[in-house]
């Protein structure tokens, strides 16, 4: 069983990402036109103010998650059911803060919203942070259970609540907002179905994994080591939060509001490229654990490493060669002729970002091996590199220096400086890696491309043109794979019921 997860994990959260990227394209517009701009307006104010409050959760799932992978790779059962009630402990801890906060904050909605806002806006904003604060405090709980569960390894269950989630509420948005109108609706639905879930994680817990929540002792030893992880993965979610949002407050600052809409438009579907490589990366850690506690070398995590990366090449390698082919187009028929710079901004945050992708087996085995501080250190310099870039060229080549900034601090900080360390630190190959990665996948990849570069001058201007070349390219690239592209051992993975 425990061979399968990864795979149909991974192919679970792919289709997840799929849903997920119907419900920005097409639900949240409806949502918009079923409760009017106003509502609609308070609705993302207080949605973000309480998001930010969320951070107090330090990450305590992801750690959940590494630490009960080690333990059972360890055989310590005593140890991961201690560990579980010691995190249950914290994120009751952490509720009471955020709760705290939360109290805090709304009494000063009055002063913050007051002159914006109208009576009847105010009120709503107040009745909506009530209970979003409800379901933010309710989400580390979710967040702990979940981390238990991916500690398992079962992503099949997980990934399956996660996705039967978002078409339920895509079915009661559709069914309710119609008639109700107000955004209440969205946030009870929300609150109610982190009630549902927490419910279902917690019986499989119990009753399908046996899993006990028992608080033997305070292991100060472990809970200094797990603190520490939890707040190197904390700063390196704040860096990388603030890294993907310092463009577009230069970009407005500097230029205006149309520009941070263009380039807004060029990260979302960048956001989309790289979610494509989480579906594995997020599924591998509890497999990447066992492995690094069994003894493994160098040249075993290289192996690792290449079949994981293959797989995830696989995937954003057709996503990036058929956005090279078709998506300026898309982007026309999508947004109009206005928003060509989209594309080319797209690619020069796709194109170096892909490099670290394929390979982000490796932070799995940072992560196995209590080995985030470098990490955490490149991406803080990174930063500090797009900053400058950013802020000193903007003024002169406008967003297209925002783009090439975060390209080169991700050059700098997750490709070579990360490489480098892989290579001292885990004796890891990188160069090897790369090309047995990149091995015939990557030819699978280009005559798909070349032949829709002749193609695409004769066909084209409508979305059913651009949707037969999108199904033709993928078609060709999948004959080729199984042709020529995959080894025998893949091609006997792929048509078996073996994990990736």
């Amino acid at each position: 069983m425990a061979k399968n997860e990864v795979k149909w994990g991974a192919l679970l959260s792919y289709a997840l990402i799929a849903l997920n990227s119907i419900y920005g394209l097409v639900i949240m517009p409806f949502i918009l036109g079923a409760i009017g701009e106003s509502e609609y307006g308070v609705y993302k104010t207080i949605g973000s103010m309480t998001s930010t409050i969320s951070v107090m959760e330090l990450g305590l799932g992801g750690t959940m998650q590494k630490y009960i992978a080690q333990f059972r790779a360890q055989r310590d059962e005593k140890k991961a059911y201690n560990y579980s009630a010691m995190c249950l402990i914290q994120a009751a801890i952490m509720g009471m803060a955020m709760l705290v906060v939360g109290i805090v904050l709304f009494f000063t909605l009055d002063s913050a919203y007051g002159n914006t806002f109208t009576v009847a806006e105010l009120a709503r904003a107040k009745q909506l942070f009530v209970i979003l604060i409800c379901y933010v405090v309710l989400h580390i709980f979710e967040n702990v259970l979940f981390g238990i569960i991916a500690g398992y390894n079962r992503f099949v269950f997980s990934n399956s609540v996660k996705l039967i989630t978002v078409l339920v509420k895509i079915g009661i948005y559709l069914i309710v907002l119609p008639i109700v109108k107000n955004s209440l609706a969205i946030v009870i639905t929300t609150l109610a179905l982190e009630l549902i879930i927490i419910t279902m994680e917690y019986v499989y817990i119990k009753r399908v994994l046996k899993h006990k929540i028992l608080l033997y002792s305070w292991d100060r030893t472990v809970f200094k080591e797990t603190f520490k992880y939890t707040i190197l993965l904390f700063v390196q979610s704040l860096i990388i939060q603030f890294n993907g949002n310092v463009d577009s407050i230069v970009i407005g600052a500097v230029i205006g509001t149309s520009a941070v809409t263009v380039y807004s438009f060029a990260i979302q579907i960048f956001n989309m490229y790289e979610q494509c490589a989480t579906s594995v990366s997020g599924v591998i850690l509890p497999s990447v654990t066992n492995v690094v506690y069994s003894g493994a070398s160098p040249r075993d995590y290289e192996d690792m490493i290449v079949r994981y990366g293959r797989a995830q090449w696989g995937v954003l390698g057709v996503a990036l060669g058929g956005f090279v082919c078709l998506g300026r187009e898309f982007f026309f028929l999508w947004l109009g002729d206005g928003f060509s710079d989209c594309y080319f901004l797209a690619l020069i945050l796709m194109v170096p970002v892909t490099f670290p992708l394929i390979v982000n087996t490796c932070l799995a085995i940072l992560k196995a091996k209590n080995l985030l501080l470098f990490r955490t250190v490149a991406l803080a310099y990174s930063v500090v590199i797009n900053m400058i870039l950013t802020v000193i060229g903007t003024k002169l080549w406008g967003y297209y220096a925002a783009a090439i900034g975060t390209a080169l601090s991700t050059v700098v900080g997750s490709i070579i400086s990360l490489n480098i360390y892989y290579r001292i630190k885990l004796g890891i190959n990188m160069l090897r890696v790369y090309l047995r990665i990149f091995h015939r996948i990557t030819f699978c990849i280009l005559v798909p491309m070349v032949l829709c570069f002749f193609a695409n001058p004769h066909i084209g201007g409508t979305w059913p043109a651009l949707l037969i070349k999108a199904l033709v390219f993928i078609l060709i690239y999948a004959v080729l794979m199984i042709a020529f592209g995959l080894t025998p051992n893949e091609r006997e993975k792929l048509l078996s019921r073996n994990r990736i």
